[in-house]
């Protein structure tokens, strides 16, 4: 894979889920999302993040956050932000964590899939072949969602708790 395809994928996880987190704070009347640096490595795919990932990811979700900041606590943190980073310390009600049920949609499948057994991997097989060549069940579970939303399919309110 040459250096173009890896960077052309990458924008398009990471628009993805800048959309979502858009939505995700639409639907909290939110102005910032905290993520987990945990959270996004899993659903990039990814062990660690170097800070050229990290420059792609403000470029790619700037449009939707034109604030994007680093935070480290106890635990290492990305917040996407509509205001900048002096005005969410002002008003902490303005922030949510990035804790989408739809998330644990992606967990329980994983888990089925290793725990599972034979019976679990055939009824993937058989109902749902397509599944069977996703790697990675977190960004599937937001692209799926997203695409539903897209079409109506679903409703905001529930998907984007």
């Amino acid at each position: 894979m040459n250096q173009v395809e890896i960077r052309e994928g990458a924008r398009r996880q990471h628009r993805g889920l800048g959309m979502f987190c858009a939505l995700y704070c639409w639907n909290h009347d939110k102005k910032a999302v905290v993520v987990q640096k945990e959270v996004l490595l899993r659903y990039l795919g990814l062990e660690r993040m170097k800070e050229k990932r990290f420059e792609w990811i403000c470029e790619d979700i700037s449009a939707y956050f034109p604030h994007i900041f680093q935070k480290t606590t106890s635990v290492d943190m990305l917040v996407f932000s509509k205001i900048p980073e002096s005005d969410i310390s002002a008003s902490k009600n303005d922030v949510i964590q990035f804790t989408p049920k739809v998330l644990n949609l992606a967990a329980y499948n994983s888990l089925c899939i290793l725990d599972g057994g034979d019976k679990t991997q055939d009824f993937i097989d058989e109902s749902m072949p397509f599944l069977s060549e996703v790697n990675n069940l977190h960004e599937y579970a937001i692209t799926n969602t997203l695409t539903m939303l897209a079409c109506g399919v679903i409703s905001p309110v529930k998907a984007l708790e």
